[in-house]
């Protein structure tokens, strides 16, 4: 099997029949030496999962983008108000908080539009584009005519954009390498892709998949991988330095403990075969005992001290945030 990353054929399967996202469906989990990236067989992935994933509103890990469409406009300060709520959106927040100047930026994956919306605030001419039928239909319906239905292969080549946004997109792709290249071809002279993705190096070295379950994710991302992908377009490559975030909703301590403690357990099925959400998923998440425990871990004393603590323990952070610059 080829690395989707870097081409290279040093690559082993590493688990079969690993849980798929879908209810009695199952993927082989492959890793290359090269780059230490896993991932999927492409030729398993069918795309039409997101219209089932955005056509509902409790679908889990998915609700979470649902509330936030719903609530960002609540906000006087959109894009700092998402930056609180997840780390995914702290390295928008931090490159633009203090740029004063009006930027041509495209988001790839925009899914409810409220990124879109969150940036357009600020003054910059922003458009999203999701493969998401239903999503691109809420993103107008909610936040204006800046949004279409396709993908990064969709958009004109003429247009120069100063910054390419994908939060979490990168690691749904069949083939991230051609994306980061057409991305590289979409910007300006100096502009920048900023990418946010599940970092693999949060994860000891022999952890499989922790990571959304396939189809859905289709490759689980290291810090080598993105060197790789960065060197293949004559591209600099920054990482993000999340040590000093923290966010309203993650308790960070309580998150790496959680991590060693399910590090060699198999995950249940997010969807049913009906693409319901799976029902003892549901059961586990709606219990008293773990809403009762949420609340105690997420209050602010205990959260920052566990941010603290958790620095000690592992120096990664579970978002692995890159921004790659056209030379």
């Amino acid at each position: 099997m080829v690395c989707p990353i870097c081409n290279s054929t040093k690559t082993r399967t590493i688990f079969s029949k690993f849980s798929g996202y879908i209810e009695n469906t199952n993927y082989n989990i492959f890793e290359c030496a090269d780059c230490d990236t896993q991932f999927i067989d492409m030729k398993k992935v069918d795309t039409k999962i997101y219209d089932l994933i955005y056509g509902q509103e409790k679908t889990p890990g998915y609700d979470r983008y649902f509330n936030y469409a719903n609530n960002v406009k609540n906000s006087k300060n959109p894009l700092k108000w998402l930056s609180l709520q997840e780390s995914t959106y702290y390295p928008i927040y931090m490159e633009l908080k203090q740029n004063n100047k009006k930027l041509k930026i495209l988001e790839v994956g925009c899914g409810y539009g409220y990124l879109t919306y969150s940036l357009r605030k600020m003054g910059h001419e922003v458009f999203g584009i999701d493969i998401a039928k239903n999503a691109i239909k809420f993103a107008k319906q909610n936040f204006g005519n800046y949004f279409s239905l396709g993908s990064i292969n969709d958009i004109h080549k003429k247009d120069k954009f100063d910054i390419i946004i994908a939060t979490e997109l990168i690691e749904h792709l069949q083939n991230p390498a051609e994306f980061i290249s057409l991305c590289t071809n979409l910007l300006k002279d100096k502009g920048k892709i900023i990418i946010t993705t599940p970092n693999k190096d949060y994860s000891p070295k022999k952890t499989i998949w922790k990571t959304d379950l396939p189809p859905v994710h289709t490759v689980w991302l290291s810090k080598k991988s993105f060197e790789n992908l960065s060197n293949q377009n004559n591209l600099k490559c920054n990482f993000v330095d999340f040590s000093k975030y923290v966010s309203i909703k993650e308790n960070k301590l309580i998150s790496y403990l959680l991590s060693i403690l399910h590090q060699s357990t198999l995950p249940l099925p997010i969807l049913d075969k009906n693409g319901q959400p799976y029902h003892k998923r549901v059961a586990i998440s709606n219990s008293r005992v773990r809403k009762i425990a949420k609340t105690v871990i997420f209050s602010y004393p205990i959260k920052l001290s566990s941010h603290i603590l958790a620095k000690l323990f592992n120096s990664e952070s579970q978002t692995l945030g890159v921004i790659l610059i056209k030379k």
